[in-house]
């Protein structure tokens, strides 16, 4: 203890002391009092804030499975093929089990299947795959309650409908459609009707799948005297009590609690440090500005969420080692954390946080004897080691940290599953310095990530001459497009019937590039990583729209990219381009891939109806290769199908493409959409795709991408020699 001569505390002194310690401690006391008490409101508020969110839940799951229920239903009544087999003299129960009682077996769809007549009585019937006797069979009031609220729909076939019924089997789910044509309609049979029933029972199995789906902790059926809150009340379409969906409900605020505790701690062990600090400060100001320097410098090089070094630390570190003599050999690991923005998206960044927390503490656990290990920031972690070994050391490290990071990470009542993509240099100080080797190893991490991460890369001269092809591709569309080094090139699309061109595919080409063309498959993704799809979308459109205003007779089809598409103005840039050139919306036709759709939904729907609401026509590009839902189909409004070339083109050697695409064909035609084959090359597929009933050809068989000219040159040239 350092000791000061002549100092010593005067009685006024002491008083003031004695008046400050009294303030200070009961000021202390007051903010920890508050502390508590706040967060026990907090607790009891995030509680019941859980509460009500858990009956929304459930309540949800209850009102999706009813809506899937009803789809099903939907999609199984307007059959062409079931009308041709139930509405007979006699059942055709071989087709019926095949079709539908089979499937009642697993209970994952449905587990009951029923067809009724024209009084709603039942006909015959499968539970769980097996058949059972029409005349045991009750499907409860509720499902009566259901058919007299929507009687009047049901009877004309508009639409099919759910609801909950207590069954002889229990609780469950109805759904209930009229059986009838694919056009809607039951047209020939007179008054007979034949209506598809079907159930899924409020399984134990089902309750878990619910639970695991909207994670809510044991739903499970009670009656009025065995339901706790919270609950929610299933009632039939008259509104009749059936049963109650209780479950366990979790304890957010508690747990937050927990979690803060040591906070609240840490915050009165610092309010009574500060206090101590104050009676300490007169005497020992030498001592405590020296101890506050140190203070000062630990918390400027910590990461105070996972207690290492942060960026600022490890950067010093490699300053220091870069001023050593000598040819001392160094690595970087550098790890970037795969679905780290989903885990914040999805649970918090509370979670976010335990989650760093876990994986450092993990890290450390790895760490080999003499390395630096920080945090740089965010989700990414880095490793400085040195030594004739630490390239082996590294590696060893990685692997460790690789196979931690991609099994699944338990994170308090929930697991989470991310990943790593790593990245490691090494060189000697005398070749590389260590800032140099922190961004090679930064650049090979990158290189996992865009290669399909979860894996470890080391750094070559490679990567750094990819990335400088990369950034040389990426200034030259930035200047071609300035310079006018890009040109659009058409690909006719043939009416099947007549063989007549009916419209033709804008495609964008590099020809002026100084350095030599580059084909789109090589430039196409570097714009789009850049942002620069925007410029060279237009570019197209632009064109294209200009090059066939002045051909009338020819519709036009522009492929977007997701790129584009995730442009909320891009609408209004499609309008403005029209304008422009004075062409007619109802001329062109838009062409976009499944891929974005299905990962943006909600985006999509509002940019399909927006571009529909100009007149624009809307094409699904690539089907076939993806998911190739009839829902999916149906709810986007799309006008025409492009079947993809990998399947189209397959349908003189492969009877089950060739019968994929009839099916197809058929599928669009029931929903009013147009097809149009891609990847024609041959006479045969001519044939072949024209007796399958695609509309309209595209390929190489009628021409290659060339310029509008040559297109139309070669249209005229076809039409003369048919004259002749």
């Amino acid at each position: 203890m350092l000791k000061f001569p002549g100092w010593r505390i005067e009685p006024k002194a002491r008083t003031l002391f004695a008046l400050v310690a009294v303030g200070c401690v009961g000021f202390a006391v007051a903010i920890i009092a508050l502390m508590y008490s706040s967060l026990a409101v907090v607790t009891n508020k995030a509680n019941q804030i859980y509460e009500t969110r858990s009956i929304e839940y459930v309540q949800g799951a209850i009102l999706t499975s009813l809506t899937r229920m009803t789809a099903r239903v939907e999609d199984n009544t307007v059959w062409d093929d079931a009308v041709a087999h139930i509405y007979t003299d006699r059942q055709d129960d071989n087709w019926f089990y095949a079709t539908w009682g089979a499937v009642a077996q697993d209970g994952r769809d449905y587990d009951g299947i029923y067809i009724l007549d024209e009084k709603f009585a039942v006909v015959t019937g499968y539970v769980s795959g097996q058949k059972v006797d029409p005349a045991a069979v009750s499907l409860g009031s509720g499902l009566d309650a259901l058919i007299n609220v929507h009687r009047d729909n049901l009877q004309t076939g508009k639409t099919a409908v759910s609801g909950m019924t207590r069954s002889s089997r229990g609780i469950a789910i109805a759904g209930i459609g009229l059986i009838r044509q694919t056009d809607g309609t039951l047209s020939g049979k007179g008054s007979t009707k034949r209506y598809l029933v079907m159930t899924r029972h409020l399984s134990a199995g089902m309750l878990k799948e619910l639970s695991d789906a909207f994670r809510i902790d044991e739903i499970r059926l009670t009656d009025r005297s065995g339901s706790t809150k919270p609950y929610l009340q299933l009632e039939d379409a008259s509104g009749l009590e059936l049963a109650r969906l209780s479950w366990t409900p979790r304890q957010p605020g508690a747990e937050a609690a927990e979690a803060a505790r040591s906070g609240i701690q840490t915050i009165a062990w610092l309010i009574g440090g500060l206090i101590l600090l104050m009676f300490a400060v007169a005497g020992y100001s030498l001592m405590k500005f020296a101890q506050g320097e140190q203070v000062a410098r630990t918390f400027a090089f910590t990461d105070n969420l996972s207690g290492l070094p942060n960026r600022r630390a490890l950067f010093d570190q490699l300053r220091r080692v870069d001023k050593k003599r000598g040819a001392a050999h160094k690595a970087v690991v550098f790890i970037d954390l795969d679905g780290f923005k989903d885990v914040n998206d999805i649970y918090g960044h509370a979670t976010g946080d335990k989650l760093i927390m876990i994986v450092a503490a993990a890290l450390k656990e790895f760490l080999p004897n003499h390395g630096a290990l920080a945090r740089m920031g965010g989700d990414e972690f880095a490793l400085l080691l040195g030594g004739k070994d630490a390239d082996a050391r590294a590696q060893i490290f990685a692997e460790k940290s690789l196979d931690f990071l991609t099994k699944p990470i338990r994170i308090g009542e929930r697991t989470v599953q991310i990943g790593a993509s790593i990245g490691i240099a090494s060189g000697d100080l005398k070749a590389v310095r260590s800032q140099e080797l922190f961004r090679r190893a930064d650049l090979a991490m990158y290189h996992s990530k865009s290669t399909g991460k979860a894996r470890i890369t080391w750094y070559n001269d490679e990567l750094d001459a990819q990335r400088l092809r990369k950034q040389a591709i990426e200034t030259g569309i930035r200047d071609g497009l300035k310079r006018g080094e890009f040109d659009v090139v058409y690909q006719p699309i043939i009416d099947a019937r007549s063989g007549r061109m009916a419209s033709v595919e804008a495609l964008v080409r590099w020809p002026g590039r100084p350095d030599g063309e580059l084909f789109p498959d090589q430039f196409i993704s570097i714009a789009e990583s850049s942002g620069l799809i925007q410029a060279l979308g237009e570019f197209v459109l632009r064109r294209a729209c200009k090059d066939l205003s002045l051909v009338p007779e020819l519709q036009l089809s522009v492929n977007i990219s997701p790129a584009q598409f995730r442009d909320v103005e891009f609408e209004s840039k499609v309008a403005a381009i029209l304008a422009e050139i004075g062409f007619p919306a109802d001329r062109l036709e838009l062409e976009v891939t499944e891929g974005y759709l299905i990962e943006n939904p909600e985006r999509a729907i509002a940019a399909v109806s927006a571009l529909k609401a100009l007149g624009v026509s809307m094409a699904l590009d690539d089907f076939g290769t993806g998911y190739s839902s009839i829902g999916y189909l149906r709810r986007y409004d799309f006008d025409t199908i492009k079947i993809d070339k990998s399947l189209a083109s397959q349908v003189d050697r492969d009877p089950q493409a060739a019968a994929l695409v009839a099916g197809t064909v058929n599928i669009a035609n029931a929903l009013g959409l147009a097809v149009t084959a891609e990847g024609v090359e041959t006479e045969d597929h001519v044939r072949l795709l024209r007796l399958a009933g695609c509309q309209y050809l595209q390929g190489y068989y009628f021409s290659r991408p060339k310029p509008l000219a040559e297109v139309l040159g070669n249209a005229a040239t076809e039409k003369t020699a048919a004259r002749a």
